[in-house]
């Protein structure tokens, strides 16, 4: 029986490990750009871009059904582990199978093909994973997932850059990779799968119940379907910007992408799978998992909003940590910005759809973005290059909000204005004063300028929410308390 106070435990050993790993992430990661530069990249990204949307092949939400049947769990592990195991095999085989046929057709893509069957290997050995997973999330075991996660991907990037300095070039980004593309790479699958098969062994008996099959089949059919069109918006913009502008220009492209995802990074990537458990417990009480969702969500945007303001207004000091082989991707990343503010807004909206079952309107807004993607990205590219489909895609980010907050009504009560009206006074109070003070660190050394500079926005942006929402901060930690009270005084009348 998970407690209360296992669930809070679980909650703050997952901030604490997912933030020493992104940290971790995003120092490593741009000293491997520093040291391989971009020529080893542009061998990697675009075979990597195609392994990535056929690994979408293989979400069939397998885990997410695990957690909303997670009452009967013991009636079908063995169906669920038989049927992921069925299913991520044959992926293997077709992404293998998409590997050897660029091969074949495409001369020069030895490299590739290589890449894409590498990956698609050690992703299978990943998704075998995925029942012994899905029954630590149940269990509220985050604490050991997320040093497993976190501790794989460090080590993963520290072997990358290791290899790099030992001139290993291409073959040390399939060894560690680089940011989120750490968790393919061999050393962070070898990590991950040893640590959650050690805590949980794989049920290894093989058994299909008909029953069960066709319930997993129901939930997750609609779930693989968005999983497939959100994979598709996220990275069919790279396919385009590659054939039509360029590989070098994708990969100044890749990097600013990363830089922008960093928002999404720094608090919902982190929490999204804490979240879908906790909204599939609470999913048949409106009133509490509204007060969840509105908690959860006003967190995302206060914590990820100033990231983005920051690394948008300093794009040249952050991209020229990399150094100056890099110096293109500082104007792509202001042409991001407007992605890098609402992508963190999507994930809490998708996890509050998958937990209450409705995968089909997640999979509806998803093939909306799909649809206006395949029209306007390659319209974008030939108009207005890189600029254009780094536009696009902020408004692609915009449109899947609105439809993901028109979509959530029926599930709960959201107070807009109360989650964004701060925040957004924040900004612009963040803003104005690196406009009207923001260069006096123009000449100071790049890392202790940026750092000064940075510190400057996020100081004002705070006071501006303190001044703003002194009182419900207040009463939130009064509540927060009452309840932690409360808590422990029901555990101690059980005991």
């Amino acid at each position: 029986m998970t407690t209360p106070r296992q669930v809070v435990r679980s909650f703050f050993y997952t901030l604490g490990s997912g933030y020493t790993a992104r940290l971790a992430s995003v120092g490593l990661t741009l000293l491997i750009r520093r040291v391989l530069g971009p020529a080893v990249f542009d061998e990697m990204i675009y075979p990597l871009v195609i392994f990535v949307m056929l690994s979408s092949l293989s979400q069939f939400g397998l885990l997410q059904a695990l957690l909303h049947y997670q009452d009967r769990a013991d009636e079908f592990v063995d169906t669920h582990f038989t049927l992921n195991l069925l299913v991520s095999a044959a992926v293997l085989l077709v992404t293998c199978a998409v590997g050897l046929a660029l091969w074949r057709w495409r001369p020069g893509s030895a490299w590739a093909c290589t890449v894409i069957c590498i990956f698609g290997g050690l992703r299978f050995v990943k998704n075998l994973t995925t029942t012994s997973e899905a029954l630590m999330r149940r269990g509220f075991q985050f604490g050991r997932l997320s040093i497993f996660h976190g501790g794989g991907t460090v080590l993963a990037l520290a072997a990358a850059l290791a290899a790099g300095l030992a001139g290993w070039g291409r073959w040390s980004l399939v060894l560690g990779g680089w940011t989120t593309y750490a968790i393919f790479s061999a050393v962070y699958v070898v990590i991950f799968a040893s640590g959650v098969w050690w805590t949980r062994p794989p049920s290894l008996r093989l058994r299909l119940d008909p029953v069960w099959v066709r319930r997993f089949a129901g939930y997750g059919v609609w779930l693989w379907l968005g999983w497939v069109l959100q994979n598709f918006v996220w990275y069919y913009d790279k396919l385009v910007l590659g054939a039509v502008v360029g590989v070098r220009e994708l990969t100044f492209y890749e990097n600013a992408w990363w830089l922008m995802q960093l928002p999404t990074a720094v608090i919902s990537h982190i929490i999204l799978s804490y979240t879908i458990a906790l909204y599939a417990r609470y999913r048949d009480q409106r009133q509490r998992l509204g007060e969840m969702y509105t908690t959860m969500l006003s967190i995302v945007v206060r914590c990820s909003a100033p990231v983005a303001l920051v690394i948008a207004l300093h794009a040249e000091r952050v991209v020229g940590l990399m150094g100056e082989r890099w110096a293109p991707s500082a104007a792509i990343v202001v042409w991001l910005a407007l992605f890098g503010f609402v992508r963190p807004l999507l994930d809490e909206g998708y996890g509050l759809l998958w937990a209450s079952g409705d995968t089909k309107a997640g999979a509806l807004v998803m093939g909306g973005q799909a649809a206006v993607a395949v029209a306007l990205v390659p319209l974008a590219a030939h108009l207005d290059g890189t600029r254009g489909v780094a536009l696009a895609m902020g408004a692609i980010a915009l449109l899947g909000a609105l439809g993901l907050a028109w979509r959530v009504r029926r599930y709960v009560s959201v107070p807009w204005i109360q989650v964004f009206a701060a925040p957004v006074a924040g900004l612009a109070t963040g803003a104005a004063l690196y406009a009207a003070a923001g260069e006096f660190t123009a000449g100071w050394p790049p890392l202790l300028g940026l750092g000064a500079s940075a510190a400057l926005v996020a100081v004002a942006y705070g006071a501006a929410l303190v001044l703003l929402e002194r009182r419900r901060m207040v009463a939130l930690a009064q509540e927060a308390l009452a309840a932690m009270r409360r808590r422990r005084q029901d555990e101690d009348g059980d005991a």
